[in-house]
């Protein structure tokens, strides 16, 4: 059974995960940039090494930067997915809040 004390745990649980995500997200937010300039750097310097036709310069530099590029794909994904997170978090906090009026109407 719901009562405003478990409520009240609950939201204080998501309050305190909340408080924890801008440092969290930012850090993720610059690993993901940073990984993001090297991938970049990792592919012009490959451009500028290859030889050969526009193409094949093209496709060589992306096959030698690729692990760069993979790993900036999956920074980004990691620094999204606190994003995502951060948000149902306050989607949860928002909807414990309203539970916790409804239940209190109710005594």
């Amino acid at each position: 059974m719901l009562t405003p004390d478990s409520i009240r745990d609950q939201i204080l649980r998501v309050q305190v995960e909340l408080r924890k995500a801008p440092d969290i997200v930012q850090e993720l937010e610059v690993a993901a940039e940073e990984a993001d300039l090297v991938a970049d750097t990792a592919l012009q310097r490959a451009l500028l090494n290859a030889s050969g036709t526009v193409d094949e310069r093209k496709a060589m530099a992306k096959i030698q930067s690729r692990s760069q590029h993979d790993e900036a794909v999956v920074k980004r994904a990691a620094f999204n997915r606190a994003r995502l997170k951060v948000r149902l978090l306050e989607a949860e906090l928002m909807s414990l809040q309203a539970l916790l009026k409804s239940v209190q109407a109710e005594l």
